[in-house]
């Protein structure tokens, strides 16, 4: 994956850089025992870890919690880690849901916080919703209440968190055991919520889903 942050116009256009680069990287044979990279900013990023930090700035684009894979200089890509196994096999088939995939929102906590967001949610029939909680994953009382109610009626809730770095833990200040939840683990609230509709693709039991949140 490779993408720009300054138009070609601008003063210091980093297009031509980064499209460099990912050339450079998609023909070394290193890249191909790996997962999914992104070519900014000189870096080698995985796709799994990446997380859009700024709105302008050309290294917008970090690995906040496991760093970089690698960097580019002088026209060779530098790893810092071994290579990661990876899948040989497609995990998640789509190709028979004529490019539909469950429904799921994403719900934001906050002092105060209204419970109708995620009632709506329910009401227009969504199979999941991801909460972005405060801290490690923590939900207002009142949308807590209604997504404790969401699991009963068969409905995937996965807790994440608004903060950009660090995990959401399963079963640490939240008994997600006992209420049916998920934890988000590694991921941000918008992969938790791709990773939760490729997920309902396939099962909708909370403890299998947990699972694949913690290997994927």
């Amino acid at each position: 994956m490779v993408g720009v942050m300054k138009p070609a116009s601008a003063l210091g256009a980093d297009g031509p850089l980064n499209f460099y680069n990912a050339v450079i990287i998609a023909t070394d044979k290193e890249a191909g025992k790996r997962v999914v990279l992104l070519a900014m900013d000189d870096k080698v990023i995985s796709g799994r870890n990446v997380v859009k930090m700024n709105t302008n700035f050309v290294e917008a684009f970090e690995a906040v919690n496991a760093g970089a894979e690698g960097f580019i200089y002088n026209g060779k890509v530098h790893y810092l880690n071994a290579a990661q196994p990876r899948a040989q096999n497609a995990i998640f088939d789509v190709s028979q849901l004529d490019n539909k995939l469950p429904k799921v929102g994403i719900v934001y906590n906050y002092s105060n916080a209204s419970a109708l967001p995620a009632k709506s949610f329910i009401y227009h029939g969504y199979q999941g919703i991801i909460s972005a909680g405060v801290g490690n994953g923590n939900m207002y009382n009142k949308i807590f209440n209604v997504l404790a109610d969401a699991v009963k009626q068969g409905i995937g809730v996965v807790r994440a968190s608004r903060v950009p770095t660090g995990f959401t833990t399963r079963d640490a200040e939240v008994d997600d055991s006992k209420y049916g939840f998920v934890a988000a683990e590694r991921l941000n609230r918008q992969k938790a919520r791709v990773l939760l509709q490729l997920a309902l693709t396939q099962i909708h039991d909370p403890i299998k889903i947990q699972a694949m949140f913690d290997k994927y």
